[in-house]
């Protein structure tokens, strides 16, 4: 997501809806702002996170379509429940049912250390896996 003219960031971001939320006078600069009218519960921050999901939505309908994932897994600053409502409006609604009838659309327990536990996953796979050890372990071998 690129945030260019066009590009899903730039309609359905926390950035494009403080920019939004900004036009209607409120103190937004950024999805952390975005987040805090959401948790105090701001109508029109949850109107337009809830606008947002549904722009994901339409995108991830061909995600689910094409993939038919078990579970889609949706993080960041607006993956609260007005974003996932709409994501999972959109997705429930246009996705072919067969393709969503064991779907769950769900968000990460991880919030902002999500990103951190990833690569610690990474380093902890490459370091850990079959190859690396076996690698390792003819090293050591006389």
């Amino acid at each position: 997501m690129c945030g260019s003219h066009g590009c899903l960031a730039a309609v359905a971001s926390g950035r494009a809806i403080a920019k939004e939320l900004s036009a209607l006078g409120l103190d937004t600069a950024s999805g952390r702002d975005v987040r805090r009218l959401l948790n105090e519960g701001h109508p029109d921050a949850v109107r337009l996170a809830r606008e947002a999901g549904r722009r994901v939505g339409e995108v991830l309908v061909t995600v689910v379509t094409l993939l038919n994932p078990g579970v889609l897994m949706i993080a960041g600053e607006l993956s609260g429940v007005p974003f996932l409502t709409g994501v999972r409006e959109l997705v429930y609604q246009r996705a072919m049912p067969r393709a969503t009838a064991n779907l769950q659309v769900v968000t990460s327990r991880l919030g902002d250390h999500a990103g951190l536990v990833g690569a610690a996953a990474m380093v902890v796979e490459h370091l850990y896996s079959p190859a690396g050890a076996d690698a390792r372990l003819d090293r050591l071998a006389p």
